[in-house]
């Protein structure tokens, strides 16, 4: 029986010991903390289930910003503000200027033939080989002593490429070829 009293008072030493020891703090003598939350914070679903936006409204330091449907939100309560309407038009950033360049399909001459004399930077170039044989093409800038970007490509019959530039710029503008008359059409599309 007095063993049974001993492995208790141990059980139990070990069991206070370990509550005391959690009350202490670590670097010397305990000290008051404490943690407060200021301003109020609501967040609630809008007038109807599952149809309208989130709501929500906060508070810190006096200053108080809601979100709701339309508005964005700043911390110190004070309006965005935004155009009622409009059309948010997104420009790649090129060498070239912001206005759109289409070519519109056309038909490529046997000689090389400057598309524009602007400086163009082309995202892509589409090529239509109508005919059933390999035709070739030529594309170039427009400098006095042009660059060449194509060199009588090769299109396989029937078939469409769309050459790929990522907005390279082409000085001067744009000419073209195609070795036989009325076998291929194409397509520029870039900014100027």
């Amino acid at each position: 029986m007095r063993k049974l009293w001993v492995a208790g008072a141990v059980v139990a030493l070990f069991v206070g010991g370990s509550l005391l020891g959690q009350l202490n703090q670590s670097g010397g003598a305990g000290s008051a903390v404490t943690a407060t939350q200021s301003g109020a914070w609501t967040v609630q679903p809008g007038n109807t289930a599952n149809t309208t936006p989130w709501l929500a409204s906060l508070s810190q330091g006096g200053n108080t910003a809601a979100v709701t449907a339309g508005s964005a939100l700043k911390i110190d309560g004070s309006a965005v503000t935004q155009p009622v309407s409009g059309t948010l038009t997104v420009v790649p950033k090129t060498a070239c200027g912001a206005t759109a360049y289409d070519s519109g399909m056309t038909t490529l001459p046997t000689s090389s033939t400057a598309v524009t004399s602007t400086a163009t930077c082309v995202n892509a170039i589409v090529f239509v080989n109508t005919t059933a044989s390999t035709q070739t093409v030529t594309v170039s800038d427009n400098q006095g002593t042009p660059l060449t970007y194509l060199s009588s490509f090769q299109l396989p019959a029937n078939s469409t490429l769309v050459y790929d530039l990522q907005f390279v710029k082409m000085s001067a503008g744009i000419k073209w070829s195609a070795t036989n008359a009325t076998s291929v059409n194409a397509q520029i599309i870039g900014f100027q």
